[in-house]
């Protein structure tokens, strides 16, 4: 697989550190903005039913939302009003929970990964269609389709794993 240079244009080997025409380094130019997608991604087994139309219905109560992120050792608390957008902050996009600082990049985490709502039923997580997928325990979601949530259970945005637990 070739990469194109971003200083010159030239084609160079994917995993070139310096570009053999001008020397710009290229490993930066191939990370920036991208998500990784991940070996094996599509060998998972798949969510049960996601709820009915009528149970996913926006709830306007707000609660407190603590993720626990083991690889980090970070545990941040916050509150979900009506949305909690999960992924990595750059200049266009800034989510609730901003996994940048996890090494969510090189995990695979997309810039708009997944959401957690508030419904009448209690609380939901989403896939936003990301690069390598939500896992919610051992089900992989299919996009844009609300799963409900449960204290205590995991998330997994690409190779990132969160805990989730509320009220």
């Amino acid at each position: 697989m070739m990469i194109k240079c971003v200083e010159c244009g030239a084609d160079q080997y994917s995993g070139t550190l310096f570009c053999s025409e001008c020397g710009a380094f290229l490993l930066e130019q191939q990370r920036k903005g991208i998500t990784a997608v991940l070996p094996f991604s599509e060998f998972v087994i798949h969510a049960p039913p996601p709820l009915k139309a009528e149970e996913s219905e926006t709830a306007v109560a707000s609660r407190p939302i603590t993720f626990v992120i083991p690889s980090s050792r970070r545990r941040l608390q916050v509150q979900l009003h009506d949305e909690i957008r999960i992924g990595r902050a750059d200049a266009e996009v800034s989510p609730e929970l901003d996994l940048t600082d996890d090494d969510g990049a090189d995990k695979g985490v997309s810039r708009l990964h997944a959401s957690i709502k508030s419904v009448k039923k209690g609380v939901v997580l989403i896939d936003l269609d990301s690069t390598n997928g939500t896992m919610l325990n051992t089900f992989r979601l299919p996009p844009y389709r609300p799963y409900p949530l449960k204290n205590g259970d995991e998330i997994r945005c690409g190779d990132l794993l969160l805990h989730v637990f509320f009220d």
